[in-house]
């Protein structure tokens, strides 16, 4: 820039007054055309760069869009690798899970195989470790080429024509391990190792949140909705369930009917043998074997209660099914280790009546029989019904 302060500063050199070794007037516009050209190339440059950014900053705009707007992982996995392929225009796009929560409750039925997506586009089951023996750093998007890319290979779905450069986003947060995002290309210069992997690193970040979130959302779901022992329907459901059940009975004019089913078995009193909750699951895995699937309610009541809401079923239906309901019971113990736990159930029915008013009359109902049957069986012989089985 130097010969345009000059020329400001003095006028125009007259044609044969150029000094020896000064440019003339010539030289000197060309040298600052030349300049010009190769500054306007290099701002060129910056725009480009600029509007590649905000066009790269947009994609992932719209794909946080994406993670942030389901709960249902199954359907933001879908939409999230479509949208990645479709904007973003690599040759494969492989998301790899080791997360086995999330594979279990999401995708159960992704054993050892990969499941298409779309074209270039699929889930698979991954180890762990393999970012470790991949990447340099696990928790840090790494391009991969040569023998990284062979070594990921292994896990990646057979295509018709290997990548040759790519870049493996693992899925961390709070150190804990989801999975990894791959991107592949057939073009060995699309992902370089000098290539920034900031966003990518922030990607990977929020997918893995999105995750954690949909995870979290389910657990929390099930603890409202199942009992944690059983699996079954817990207290308020099943509650709310045969408040529904009733309503549309009176409505319908149609029967219902519920049991209360209590059990006994044996505890050590000492807690040396912390097996309650085990045979509670094993009693409430025969009930549903037992009764008629779809058309009954099955809940965890009380302690060692459950309740089934029993629609369309008439009381003297459901008082026949009592003694079938508790010889499986009987005749199915519990085992552990050598020993076989005896279980035994007590079960009332509560049924619809003309004069029945409000649901909590059909426990009642079922309450006093459950007692009857109680008092009935330990008094039979006129001592208890324990002493007359071990004696």
């Amino acid at each position: 820039m130097e010969p345009v302060d000059r020329r400001l500063d003095h006028p125009d050199p007259l044609p044969g007054d150029a000094g020896e070794g000064e440019a003339r007037p010539g030289e000197a516009e060309s040298g600052l055309e030349a300049e010009n050209a190769e500054l306007r190339k290099r701002l060129n440059g910056v725009l480009e760069a600029a509007a590649e950014n905000e066009r790269i900053w947009r994609h992932f705009t719209e794909i946080e869009r994406i993670l942030f707007r389901t709960r249902d992982l199954n359907q933001l996995v879908e939409e999230l690798l479509l949208e990645i392929k479709d904007r973003f225009e690599p040759d494969q796009v492989t998301l790899l899970l080791c997360h086995q929560d999330l594979i279990q409750e999401y995708f159960p039925a992704l054993s050892g195989d990969s499941e298409p997506i779309g074209d270039g586009t699929w889930i698979v089951p991954c180890p762990a470790a393999v970012g470790v023996f991949v990447c340099r750093d696990p928790h840090k998007p790494a391009l991969l080429s040569g023998e990284e890319l062979r070594k990921l290979g292994e896990y990646l779905p057979d295509s018709p024509e290997p990548v040759q450069s790519g870049v493996l986003i693992p899925l961390c947060v709070h150190e804990v391990h989801f999975g990894f995002l791959f991107l592949g290309s057939l073009d060995a210069e699309r992902y370089r190792p000098d290539d920034g992997t900031d966003l990518l690193e922030q990607l990977g970040i929020k997918i893995a949140l999105c995750m954690e979130n949909c995870l979290t959302y389910e657990k929390v779901k099930d603890f409202s909705i199942q009992d944690p022992v059983t699996g079954l329907l817990n207290f308020f459901q099943i509650h709310t369930v045969l408040e529904r059940e009733f309503r549309r009975a009176r409505r319908l004019e149609e029967p219902l009917s519920v049991l209360i089913i209590d059990l006994d078995f044996f505890q050590d009193e000492e807690g040396r043998l912390d097996i309650g909750g085990r045979i509670l699951t094993h009693v409430a895995n025969l009930l549903k074997a037992t009764l008629p699937q779809g058309e009954a309610f099955l809940g965890r009541f009380g302690s060692d209660e459950f309740l089934a809401v029993l629609p369309r079923v008439p009381g003297e239906e459901a008082r026949e099914g009592i003694p079938y309901l508790a010889q499986t019971i009987r005749k199915s113990p519990f085992k552990l280790e050598n020993a076989a736990i005896l279980i035994q159930a007590h079960i009332g029915v509560g049924s619809m009546q003309e004069h029945t008013r409000r649901p909590q009359e059909l426990l009642d109902a079922a309450y006093a029989e459950l007692c009857q049957a109680k008092l009935q069986r330990r008094t039979v012989g006129g001592r208890p019904i324990a002493d007359r089985e071990t004696g």
